[in-house]
Parts: structure tokens; C-alpha cells; sequence
């Protein structure tokens, strides 16, 4: 990467990149707002990667895509990371398949078993948490008094 000497921006810019480090809740979104920030403030680059624990060479990256994107540099295009294995599956399918299971264990093999989708254990506890799918019913008085 070359040496950018200088990143000039409108005031207004700056208020609202001031407003992404305050308020955004992603990460990455405030580490790369805060580092065209701080390049337009003329810190330079080895003190800004010093300073956010990145590459230089990263900094420099983000300061390109700045000036091609503005703003919108700073997020994360739709697409990126790995898919969910489970989103697009059928939930009322697997609540049939999995009620009454004993346990994660068993009804991830039933899944594995009858959808051919393999995911781990703690994967497939979690998207029975968020989808709010039970696998057993409580005990209903197991021990009958008469």
C-alpha cells in the first residue's frame, strides 16, 4: 500500500463517523469508523494500528474503501461468513421429529437420521432455544398417591 498523507473530511462527515463510534454495536463497524476519524484528525498510520491492534496494511485498506464507499465502508456486506445450516429448514418439521426426546443428543441424531443435516450438538441446543422447541414435557406426577 502507498502512504496517504492526508484524509480530509466534511464536518459533517466527522459527526456522524463520531456518532458510529458512540452508538453502533458491531465492533468492527467503530474500530473502522474510528480509524478514518483518526486519519482525518492527520494521526498516522503505524500510531492508528498501533492504537486499534490491527495491520497498518489493514488501516490503509479501510482508508481506500473510504474514500470509494464513505460511510457505507464501514459495514459488512450482505453474504459474508458461513450460512446457517438450520434457518431455512421447516420448524414445525422438527418439532414433530424431536418432541419428547430425552435429550439434545438424541433428537440432533433423529435430525441427522431424517433431514441429512449435520450440525453439533450445542449448535442444534441453541436453535431449539431460539425457536422455543421443547423436547420433553415436565414430569406430570410420576409418583401416583392414592
Amino acid at each position: 500500500m502507498g502512504r496517504i498523507k492526508h484524509l480530509k473530511i466534511d464536518k459533517n462527515i466527522a459527526e456522524e463517523i463520531n456518532s458510529i463510534i458512540k452508538n453502533d454495536k458491531r465492533y468492527r463497524v467503530r474500530n473502522r469508523a474510528n480509524a478514518i476519524l483518526l486519519k482525518s484528525q492527520s494521526m498516522s498510520v503505524s500510531n492508528i494500528a498501533k492504537l486499534l491492534k490491527v495491520r497498518a496494511e489493514q488501516i490503509y485498506k479501510w482508508i481506500q474503501k473510504f474514500k470509494l464507499e464513505g460511510i457505507n465502508s464501514f459495514y459488512d456486506k450482505a453474504g459474508r461468513g458461513r450460512k446457517a445450516l438450520l434457518k431455512n429448514v421447516d420448524h414445525e418439521t422438527i418439532r414433530a421429529l424431536v418432541i419428547n426426546l430425552p435429550s439434545v443428543a438424541v433428537a440432533n441424531a433423529i435430525i441427522k437420521e431424517n433431514l441429512k443435516i449435520h450440525v453439533h450438538n450445542e449448535t442444534f441446543r441453541s436453535y431449539l432455544k431460539k425457536t422455543q422447541i421443547n423436547l420433553h414435557k415436565s414430569k406430570e406426577n410420576t409418583t401416583k398417591k392414592t
